[in-house]
């Protein structure tokens, strides 16, 4: 058996003519593993905003998140899953093609669905994601081909905030699903 693919996905700001000066780097790794997607991101952060949340919160709102997008090719729903620098989850799952303002408080998924963990560096922090595809789509077989965007909230100890995504959307609107690229995640 060969090696899973691993990608690579580097942050950027697409929308903007030009990064902003505040950007800072981030990397994040995707690959499979049997039926589960495995990601790492290792996002620099010289300043680590990380304050209280709860499960299902939107820390977004308030601290650094990193985010992930995830769909299969061919399924109609998409899941968006944040976890702050202290390993606290939001999970959502949308509709593709559902209208803005998107509901997301009809959206949360109650239970958790994937296992992840972080951990502080002296660069900043790292996300780490294990995400079983059977819970991420219905679709059976479980499908290679998977659009994957992932986003970032990096605040400023002045409160402002930097965004940036890995997807090369058009617009600073990080469920731009069709704007993520296709990714072949191989077979389980």
């Amino acid at each position: 058996m060969s090696a899973p693919a691993i990608h690579e996905l580097s942050f950027g700001q697409s929308w903007l003519p030009e990064r902003e000066p505040a950007f800072q780097p981030a990397l994040v790794r995707v690959w499979r593993s049997g039926d589960v997607l495995e990601l790492e991101a290792r996002l620099t952060d010289a300043f680590i905003c990380d304050p209280p949340a709860e499960f299902n919160e939107y820390a977004y709102t308030r601290g650094d998140v990193f985010e992930l997008f995830l769909k299969a090719e061919g399924d109609r729903g998409y899941h968006e899953i944040h976890v702050t620098p202290s390993n606290v989850l939001l999970q959502l799952k949308f509709e593709a093609g559902a209208t803005l303002p998107l509901n997301a408080d009809a959206a949360k998924i109650a239970e958790p669905i994937l296992h992840s963990s972080t951990e502080r560096t002296a660069e900043g922090w790292v996300a780490r994601f294990s995400f079983p595809l059977e819970v991420a789509t219905p679709l059976r077989p479980i499908p290679r081909l998977w659009r994957i965007g992932c986003g970032r909230y990096d605040y400023r100890a002045d409160g402002s905030k930097v965004l940036s995504n890995t997807a090369p959307i058009t617009l600073c609107n990080y469920h731009r699903y069709w704007e993520w690229p296709v990714y072949d995640l191989g077979e389980g």
